[in-house]
């Protein structure tokens, strides 16, 4: 019987020191982890940073910027009494492009005046409906014109009444 109280004895203590060498584990474990996370988190965030930055370098500023002077167009709207006005400025590359869309400005005008009685007051409303103009304004001046003179369409006044 006292044999039988050393082995439980042994055994308990042979338990408890298992318990501590699992928790040693466990928190290396855990701290290893954690500095591995940490560490991924500051990689990615710094090159990140770094994306952006050659972004910004790439980007490079236009030449020339063409204001137009503001269009005033009836809206496809049953009652009739719906208009936007809208102010453009174009992007251009170069002097040669600027002296392009002067001498065919009439085309330009009749290009956006014709898309933009085609869309309704709700479409013109959306939140996203400027920069949906915007693509599809680039896209036509530059068909109208049968070149790509034009790099950006930027609106400086939009009003919707």
């Amino acid at each position: 019987m006292a044999e039988e109280v050393k082995e439980t004895g042994q055994g308990a203590a042979s338990k408890n020191g298992g318990k501590k060498k699992l928790l040693i584990f466990l928190i290396i474990g855990l701290l290893i982890i954690g500095i591995a996370g940490g560490l991924v988190i500051f990689l990615t965030s710094k090159k990140g940073r770094e994306e952006k930055k050659y972004v910004k370098k790439e980007v490079s500023e236009p030449a020339v910027l063409y204001n137009l002077d503001p269009i005033v167009v009836n809206l496809f709207d049953p009652t009739g009494k719906r208009y936007i006005q809208i102010r453009l400025a174009l992007a251009l590359a170069d002097k040669k492009a600027e002296e392009e869309i002067k001498n065919k400005e009439p085309i330009i005008k009749d290009a956006i005046i014709t898309y933009l009685s085609t869309k309704t007051p709700e479409e013109v409303i959306q939140p996203e409906a400027k920069e949906v103009i915007k693509k599809d304004l680039l896209k036509k001046i530059n068909e109208a014109l049968g070149e790509d003179w034009v790099l950006e369409v930027y609106i400086t006044q939009y009003i919707v009444e």
